[in-house]
């Protein structure tokens, strides 16, 4: 390998020289003495000031630059003179009428015995650069702007799980004055332990599946305890590589409180409307035994005196015997009627003989009133408790009532089953088919109340409907309810 020694001498020998090497490189080069005569200009300057070399040379460097711009060029030459030392500077003149940056370098040029003698300039067009770098910070400087205005915490971590940008709402809630204060911290030095450690796992998730993640999770923010909705992004390179994890945090405290006073509403009502149903149904079955006996008694008895009277009248009076058997039937046609009305009100065989003998006299009581065919199928030992099979009766009775007004069926099949301490019950008609619009109507009372029935006893209701195939309703619940 060549030391400099020889290079210098391959370039004397060649004719080359030093001049020549400033020649090929693509930054402006002078030379100047002690005096600041300019003892050499390459190409590129010379063409920089729209001169030739040959101009340049032999002249002062304070006849070619403006006074201000020279006694800057001239303070620094002097400078390096004087210290010895290499001098870099940037600043800004005007070449060919135009203002450019240029980054100069000013090397002490020393004779064999160490006395410098010249200074060399290599002067370099740094406009673009400048200009990149000023757009850099203009877009930093919007982007920071935008950041820390945005109503949202907005933060950017490493893999390693530091922080290496976040916004200033990001830093309000962690009780920091600036954003750089968290930058190079980690989630647990921010954060309670037990809030790091979920905020970690939910990172590794996301770089792992490199799929976004939205969480509802609580943040420490001055001691209280506040829900933010998160979307957590990766971050990747331009080469696919995952950099870290972006996420911008929503504070939706106050939509939680609403949503949780509405479930507390809402189960209020719902336990308000279960106590409503079982005081209606326990005054159905007072006002059911109490027709029944006691209404059903007199008429009993007045049908038993109207008997009697019946046999005491002359038979030859004729009028008189035919208002008295008008009234006996009279007598039994409403009789009928207080019994109908009193099964109506609580079929006293529900309370007798269980929900299923109830739900097979309720189907043959449709198939009679409206000449559908009813298929049943209910558990020969099925015994529930008041507080279950009453529901699960009042519902079968609307679904069917159902059936009857609208679906226009001919035939309806009525399954109950008990198995795996579940309870369901299967209605299903072979009429129109309910549509999805009928389904989510706010008019649809009825089937709102089954839905709260069932809601109140633990269970799920779905309801099908496929145009011209029939309808089904099927319930689900647990037999502990």
């Amino acid at each position: 390998m060549l030391d400099i020694g020889q290079i210098e001498k391959l370039l004397a020998e060649t004719g080359r020289g030093l001049a020549s090497v400033f020649e090929v490189i693509p930054d402006m080069v002078f030379i100047v003495d002690r005096d600041e005569n300019v003892l050499f200009v390459n190409q590129v300057a010379a063409r920089a000031l729209a001169k030739k070399p040959t101009d340049l040379v032999g002249r002062k460097q304070s006849e070619i630059f403006v006074p201000a711009l020279a006694a800057r060029h001239s303070q620094a030459i002097q400078q390096v003179f004087r210290t010895g030392e290499i001098l870099m500077t940037e600043n800004q003149q005007d070449l060919h009428q135009l203002p450019v940056w240029i980054d100069t370098r000013l090397v002490p040029f020393r004779d064999p015995a160490g006395t410098i003698v010249a200074v060399v300039g290599i002067v370099r067009d740094v406009t673009v650069r400048r200009h990149a770098q000023e757009s850099l910070a203009l877009r930093e400087a919007f982007l920071r702007g935008m950041l820390d205005n945005f109503p949202h915490m907005v933060w950017f971590k490493n893999t390693e799980g530091e922080f290496l940008v976040v916004n200033q709402p990001f830093a309000d809630a962690t009780g920091k004055a600036n954003p750089s204060d968290l930058v190079g911290l980690d989630d647990f030095a921010v954060w309670p332990h037990d809030l790091a450690k979920g905020y970690v796992a939910d990172d590794e998730e996301v770089m792992r599946t490199r799929q976004q993640k939205q969480v509802e999770e609580q943040i420490c923010d001055h001691g209280e305890f506040r829900w933010v909705e998160t979307f957590k992004s990766p971050v990747l390179d331009a080469n696919g590589k995952v950099i870290g994890t972006t996420g911008l945090g929503h504070d939706i405290t106050q939509r939680r409180r609403l949503q949780e006073e509405q479930r507390r509403s809402r189960e209020q009502l719902r336990a308000l409307a279960a106590h409503v149903e079982s005081v209606r149904e326990q005054e159905r079955v007072r006002i059911a035994r109490e027709i029944h006996d006691e209404l059903g008694q007199s008429l009993t008895c007045m049908g038993m005196d109207l008997a009697f009277l019946d046999k005491q009248i002359d038979p030859q009076n004729r009028e008189a015997a035919a208002r008295v058997a008008a009234l006996v039937e009279l007598v039994k046609d409403t009789i009928r009627c207080v019994r109908r009305i009193s099964s109506e009100l609580r079929p006293s065989i529900l309370d007798d003989l269980g929900l299923g003998a109830a739900i097979e006299w309720l189907a043959h009581d449709v198939e009679a009133r409206t000449h559908m065919t009813c298929a049943v199928e209910v558990p020969e030992d099925i015994s529930l408790p008041f507080e279950l099979a009453t529901p699960l009766f009042r519902i079968c009775q609307e679904a069917l009532t159902n059936v009857t007004r609208h679906a226009h069926a001919t035939a309806v099949s009525i399954q109950l089953e008990c198995q795996d301490a579940q309870i369901s019950l299967v209605v299903k008609d072979n009429g129109r088919g309910i549509t999805d619009e009928e389904i989510q109507r706010h008019g649809s009372l009825g089937l709102l109340g089954m839905k709260e029935r069932v809601v109140l006893l633990g269970g799920t209701l779905e309801v099908k409907g496929r145009p011209g195939e029939g309808t089904i309703l099927a319930i689900r619940m647990p037999l502990h309810s």
